[in-house]
């Protein structure tokens, strides 16, 4: 007999239990009061980077056979099913990136702990569901990642609409070199979806595998507030010598239908003060925050043999270049699911034009497995 302890520690038999790929390990007892989900996924990658120069010489290829993500995710319900928790932990970065308890009740969501903030589309999209190898480099330089706080997320419809409405205050510090937390973040995300709720999931998540009936579409707007930051993106980026309050406002649409998918985003960041140096003790500048705007545009096309083709067109506008490049990506890529986004192989071609740099042209091959 396999038992579990909850509450009083009074013993509880295990009716229930399952695997299937993509849906991991499940657990569940007698009483229905405890419920675990175990899933794993690993994506491996082979990296091809060609750095050009204007002499042959100079010219650099690199490339990187490597495992870019390694995750272990546990998440279920304890006590009765409002009670929901989550933890995904980084095997190969070594660290926690999701700790959450959540209080569900109908529409309402309340959330306790470290997770994703209500930000861009790209970065709440889970890197196991995406139509191509990797995020963009609008996304790196934009979005506002994870972070540890308190969030509410509720929904309501207006008609046959459905609208998120989503909150978060933060320690505005993200989740990795986060020793002190001088100042407080806050995030707020509005989302509409006029045509009504996507199929299978699918408003976060990349492809229209559910090949959609009718036209859906979702429009959404964010905005962060973070006091006193001190790094250089945020919630993100290397820790810079001072502290500033920096806001970041964004939005994104998102069309599927019948296999077709179209994404655009688009963010701006500045700091209130209109002042994004830092100085040495000499006041000769010495570092600057990442400021600037930039945008991401996404399509693909899902054919009826599961092969897909996409595209990708995305760029950074920093405003301080001797600080930070000015990057625009142009990328095509090709996907098969075998069976969705739990197995797959994909594979992309990107030319990246670096206005202050060398240009390059990155090649990426990856393995997607999720259990």
């Amino acid at each position: 007999m396999v038992s579990v302890c909850y509450g009083s520690a009074e013993a509880q038999t295990i009716n229930d239990l399952s695997a299937q790929v993509g849906k991991g390990i499940r657990f569940k007892t007698d009483d229905d009061l405890f419920y675990l989900k175990f899933t794993t996924r690993i994506q491996t990658r082979w990296d091809f980077i060609h750095t050009m120069s204007n002499s042959t010489a100079d010219s650099e290829f690199e490339n990187k056979a490597w495992v870019k993500r390694a995750r272990l995710k546990f998440d279920g319900y304890f006590l009765n099913k409002h009670l929901v928790y989550k933890i995904e932990y980084d095997l190969a970065g070594g660290y926690v990136r999701d700790a959450l308890f959540k209080y569900k009740k109908n529409n309402i969501e309340l959330w306790f702990g470290q997770g994703k903030l209500p930000s861009n589309r790209e970065r709440v999209v889970s890197s196991a569901n995406m139509q191509l190898v990797d995020r963009s480099v609008f996304n790196k330089y934009y979005t506002l990642d994870r972070d540890a706080g308190i969030q509410l997320h509720h929904k309501f419809k207006i008609g046959n609409a459905l609208v998120y409405d989503r909150w978060a205050v933060t320690s505005g510090s993200g989740i990795r070199d986060n020793n002190y937390s001088p100042g407080i973040s806050f995030t707020g995300k509005l989302e509409v979806l006029p045509l009504g709720e996507f199929s299978k999931k699918g408003l976060y998540k990349s492809a229209d595998l559910a090949r959609e009936e009718t036209p859906k579409i979702a429009f959404a707007a964010f905005s962060n507030y973070n006091v006193d930051a001190y790094k250089e993106r945020g919630q993100l980026g290397g820790i810079i010598n001072g502290e500033a309050d920096l806001l970041s406002i964004g939005g994104d649409f998102l069309l599927k239908y019948r296999g077709y998918s179209l994404m655009i985003e688009a963010a701006n960041r500045s700091v209130t003060d209109d002042n994004e140096f830092v100085y040495d003790q000499d006041g000769e500048i010495a570092e600057a925050y990442y400021t600037g705007y930039g945008a991401n545009v996404q399509t693909g096309y899902l054919f009826k043999n599961n092969w897909e083709l996409s595209g990708r067109y995305s760029f950074t506008k920093p405003d301080e270049t001797q600080f930070h490049d000015e990057i625009t990506d142009y990328t095509l890529g090709v996907s098969k699911y075998i069976i969705g986004h739990n197995f797959k192989f994909q594979g992309d071609v990107t030319f990246r034009d670096n206005v202050m740099g060398q240009d390059q042209i990155i090649t990426r091959f990856q393995m997607e497995f999720q259990f």
